[in-house]
């Protein structure tokens, strides 16, 4: 016998051999749909608990890398700064500035102590390396429930961090003015700066900040002619500092030849293919640029002209004398014009200061040669722009300052820096300061 068609088109059971009206049947879904929704509720409050507990613990995780990472950066930093001192004093600087910057929590279970190597490559780069790794308790994880069990393995959490960094190696040429103004002690109108009372123990100062061993430093000095004093070399710091303990000052400016014989230098190395270097040219002057060399209608060879600086007057009049290129020896001339280096015809008259002039376009034209081999060049200038005792704008000129008052630098050249200071006392700051900028490129 068919059932009732009700319980067919409905189904809904029988209860009891009677059947179960719709609201019936509503009332026991409703409370097992509690039920489940209690069950979900609870789960759901299990998990978010997990997830609450697991972002404490890994935020705790993550603040501790940060902290890590910034530690062996500021190691790398100081170690690279202080290699030149010996692996041994360079390590010990490296781990003081790991934990100046990695403050030892009590989230730590055992004291970080970093691992801090050095390495040499076959080319000659220098590295080192920085490893750190912290194990940190934590919190929640370990007595959380899940499901009536927590995680009693996961006690601790271990983050680690790591830096690498290079040495540069440093290949510099220290171009030192030698002329006669270097002698006297300043004054109003006097032709002199007083520099040679300083300029020996600045050089020695300034090169203690780089290395015998890893880097290659030369030097010459230039008055009417120039002299290679220092080849670039290693060991090279007892050379230059007598060298310039034992300069011997007088002449005239030659800032071009003193130039010249710097490129020669860098033209002469033989660097390892892949080696990371840097090449600095280091200019020191105490005066104007006043010696330029021409080919002079006097003579067969080409002849040195000399122009007194404008010491303290802007009116002139201001000698003039010729020397031989090949030992500033005095030469005898009549002429009375030359070839500019910009193609255009000067006269040589003690009433304008063409000469001069010439002479700081013919170091300036040096100056974009160098830079074009890719060594960057520092000026460091002893003197004061009012009274003109020297000129800063093509000191400036020179190092492709990037400076407002340097109308003529340029972006795509290698950048340099100038230091200008107004007495001899001042050198040794403005040579550290140059050395300085120099360490921070060598360990970018």
């Amino acid at each position: 016998m068919m059932a009732p068609m009700k319980h067919i088109l409905s189904g809904i059971p029988e209860k009891g051999g009677q059947s179960v009206n719709s609201s019936d049947y509503g009332r026991l879904r409703r409370r097992g749909e509690g039920g489940q929704a209690l069950i979900t509720f609870v789960f759901s409050l299990a998990v978010l608990i997990l997830m609450m507990g697991w972002g404490i613990d890994l935020g705790f995780a993550y603040i501790t890398q940060a902290q890590l990472s910034k530690g062996v950066d500021a190691a790398c930093l100081a170690g690279m700064l202080n290699y030149p001192d010996g692996t041994s004093p360079a390590s010990n600087m490296a781990a003081n500035a790991f934990y100046a910057n990695y403050r030892q929590s009590g989230r730590d279970t055992v004291t970080v102590v970093p691992s801090i190597t050095f390495t040499t490559d076959s080319s000659q780069n220098h590295y080192i390396n920085v490893n750190a790794t912290a194990t940190i308790n934590t919190f929640f994880i370990r007595i959380m429930p899940v499901f009536g069990a927590g995680f009693p393995g996961w006690k601790t959490l271990t983050v680690a961090s790591q830096a690498q960094a290079i040495r540069t190696k440093l290949y510099m040429m220290m171009v030192l003015d030698s002329s006669s103004s270097m002698l006297c002690s300043p004054g109003p109108g006097k032709d002199c700066s007083g520099g040679s009372q300083f300029l020996a123990e600045a050089v020695t100062n300034f090169l203690s900040n780089f290395s015998d061993t890893i880097d290659e430093v030369g030097a010459d000095d230039f008055n009417t002619i120039a002299t290679l004093d220092v080849p670039i070399q290693q060991p090279f710091k007892s050379l230059v500092d007598n060298a310039a303990i034992n300069m011997n000052y007088g002449g005239w400016t030659d800032a071009q030849a003193g130039l010249q014989t710097a490129l020669d230098q860098f033209n002469a190395l033989s660097i390892p293919s892949g080696q990371v270097c840097l090449k600095v040219l280091v200019f020191f002057t105490d005066g104007f640029a006043n010696t330029a060399i021409k080919q002079l209608d006097c003579s067969g060879t080409p002849l040195l002209m000399s122009q007194s600086d404008p010491i303290a007057s802007t009116t002139g009049p201001w000698s003039i004398s010729f020397e031989n290129p090949s030992d500033g020896s005095g030469a005898s001339c009549g002429s009375t014009s030359f070839l500019s280096i910009d193609g255009n015809t000067l006269t040589i008259d003690p009433a304008n200061n063409n000469v001069w002039e010439e002479a700081e376009l013919e170091a300036l034209a040096m100056g974009n040669t160098i830079r074009s081999n890719n060594i960057v060049i520092f000026t460091v200038g002893l003197g004061t722009s009012s009274p003109p005792i020297i000129n800063s704008t093509f000191l400036e000129e020179l190092a492709n300052a990037n400076v407002p008052s340097n109308q003529k630098y340029d972006p795509n050249m290698p950048v340099g820096e100038a230091e200008l200071v107004p007495t001899p006392d001042q050198l040794h700051q403005a040579f550290q300061n140059i050395a300085n900028r120099i360490l921070v490129r060598l360990t970018e």
